[in-house]
């Protein structure tokens, strides 16, 4: 009903409001449209553009989560990356996005830090959905 409207969404809300997620991706255009929609979606988001960024945002703000891309711009950025994250916050959960999957990523030690690996173009609907299988 039109009146349960502002509780449905308010509940969603609080429920989001808890997961504070760290968008990671070294092309600007990228990051802004995936924290736009993930703030239309109720998360708390930050923004990096680079590993260094990325290693003291979260230092300093302590995200649940860190969605970010696999090649920042090289896939030794992303790699270092991952291992700095979990150095600094075992229980961080991590999301990756790739344009391909690179044929040795599974067998690297990274590969058991990471939470869920998603494969670009990536849907709204399909990280959304994967960011609260990991809330």
């Amino acid at each position: 009903t039109k009146s349960s409207w502002p509780v449905r969404a308010a509940n969603r809300f609080a429920a989001n409001l808890s997961m504070r997620i760290l968008v990671v991706d070294d092309d600007h255009d990228q990051r802004e449209v995936r924290t736009m929609l993930l703030e239309r979606s109720g998360f708390t988001t930050l923004q990096a553009g680079d590993k260094l960024t990325a290693r003291a945002m979260a230092a300093q703000h302590h995200p649940q989560c860190v969605l970010l891309d696999l090649r920042l711009p090289t896939l030794d950025d992303g790699l270092e990356l991952i291992r700095d994250l979990k150095k600094l916050d075992g229980t961080v959960r991590l999301l990756v996005l790739t344009g391909s999957r690179p044929q040795t990523f599974d067998s690297r030690p990274e590969a058991r830090m990471v939470d869920d690996l998603l494969v670009k173009p990536t849907s709204t609907t399909e990280l959304i959905e994967c960011l609260r299988r990991h809330e």
